[in-house]
């Protein structure tokens, strides 16, 4: 064995044997927080040196694959990445990054045994000194490489090293986490080839897509595609503005511990179909067969009277509850369509909009937005509710409808939360707010007093 594996081995062998111990028997809930908070920068900085070895061990597997002698194919590896992922048990995606990051950083050696240079000489200084990361390393190589054949290489390196300062830190700045240095990077290859940002939106409005698939078992709907940047963003923004935790106070008397247990990714779901709806309502929307676009739901008289069973949208072939349609009913409508036995058409109903454009408008000035507590939906995004079901002969009246977000229209029925309509007024109860209260979102009317529990 050469000197240079023998003292890289017995390192490891020494540090292996000076942290089992300490490690197996750690207890992050036992350390004090001045502790716990070293403890964190001290492994990451030891993980940053063996990360370090890792890629550079790595990088070397393509070579050890080439030349006269394929010795980790005479192993029976298939190829280097097969080699790496089966030796360190790691994903081939991570040997694959492992691999391509070590050849970037790796010093060569020439036929007369010298060493010659990388390709990325400054993030390979950092990252074998323990000051940058792998995954920070990948960005950095990641963005460079996107536009050496286009810049000058002093440029290119005065920029490598400048970036690798930022990212790394200095004793008088903290290193940037690896977000904050992917936007860092992306600034700085803009200003060295500013002409590659136009061909890179072309290529983008040529990939842009959206599809959206076949309902699956679960009755839900994927979506897929690819926005724009200026397209992505402005969705992005427009649904991150509206995506708010909705919080209260501690209250001993309040009804429940919590309001909103939806996770982030519902939110955004809840916001998207709120966005919808909003798109549906437009005055120059779009028609569909010469009329506003509808979703069209078959479900009998008898379902809707009783409250059970199931119908079915056209063109979907999982069944949709009552609930649901009685959902769809109270805030889009419904056109009432009889057939016969055999199926044949006997009539025709007038379509039945739960509340006209009016009425839509009188209540929006009223509620000013989604009326339940915390909820920061606007009025042009909400649906129309009625108080007292429309199935259940509730007037389809500014008095019986108030604003609801699309979130909170589908549990209004299950709870926490109750409506009341006193005089036209919307009240309610729930969490934070035992007794009745009279919320609005409206700029030019304050809320009316409480009713001591009584609206």
């Amino acid at each position: 064995m050469s000197t240079h594996g023998t003292a890289l081995r017995d390192g490891i062998a020494t540090a292996i044997s000076a942290l089992a111990e300490p490690v197996g028997t750690l207890a992050p809930a036992r350390l004090s927080a001045s502790e716990y908070i070293a403890a964190l920068r001290e492994v990451e900085d030891l993980g940053r040196l063996v990360d370090a070895a890792r890629i550079a061990l790595a990088g070397e597997a393509e070579k050890r694959t080439q030349g006269p002698i394929d010795t980790l194919g005479a192993l029976g590896y298939a190829s280097a990445v097969d080699a790496v992922a089966m030796i360190t048990s790691a994903a081939d995606r991570d040997a694959k990054r492992r691999i391509r990051v070590g050849e970037s950083l790796n010093s060569g050696v020439s036929l007369t045994g010298a060493e010659t240079g990388c390709t990325h000489p400054a993030i390979a200084a950092s990252v074998f000194a323990g000051n940058l990361s792998i995954d920070v390393a990948t960005i950095l190589i990641d963005a460079l490489d996107g536009v050496g054949s286009r810049v000058d290489d002093a440029v290119l390196l005065q920029a490598e090293e400048a970036l690798v300062e930022v990212a790394a830190g200095t004793p008088e700045h903290p290193p940037l986490r690896a977000d904050l240095v992917r936007g860092q990077a992306q600034l700085f290859v803009e200003v060295l080839d500013p002409e590659g940002v136009l061909p890179r939106e072309e290529v983008a409005r040529r990939k842009r897509r959206f599809t959206i698939g076949r309902e699956t078992q679960d009755g839900l709907i994927p979506v897929n595609g690819l926005l724009t940047l200026e397209v992505g963003a402005s969705l992005k923004r427009l649904i991150d503005a509206h995506v708010r935790k909705v919080s209260f106070s501690d209250d001993p008397d309040s009804m429940v511990e919590h309001v909103d247990d939806r996770f982030p990714h519902q939110k955004r779901h809840d916001t998207f179909a709120d966005i919808l709806s909003a798109a549906a309502r437009v005055k120059d929307a779009p028609e569909l067969a010469g009329s506003a676009p509808a979703i069209t739901v078959a479900v009998t008289q008898a379902a809707l009277d009783s409250g059970e069973g199931v119908g079915a949208i056209d063109g979907l072939d999982i069944p949709l509850s009552v609930e649901a349609i009685g959902r769809l009913i109270d805030s889009r409508g419904m056109q009432q369509v009889t057939f016969n036995g055999s199926g044949r058409v006997l009539s025709l109903g007038s379509v039945q909009r739960c509340f006209t454009p009016s009425q839509r408008r009188a209540i929006n000035a009223r509620d000013g937005g989604c009326v339940i507590p915390g909820c920061t939906t606007p009025a042009g995004w909400c649906e129309v509710h009625h108080v007292i079901p429309w199935r259940d002969g509730g007037p389809t009246h500014t008095d019986n409808g108030v604003l609801l977000c699309w979130g909170h229209h589908q549990i209004i029925d299950s709870g926490p939360w109750e409506l009341s309509m006193p005089d036209g007024v919307p009240y309610v109860r729930g969490p934070g707010h035992w007794t009745w209260t009279h919320t609005t979102k409206s700029r030019t009317r304050p809320p009316s007093a409480s009713a001591d529990g009584n609206p």
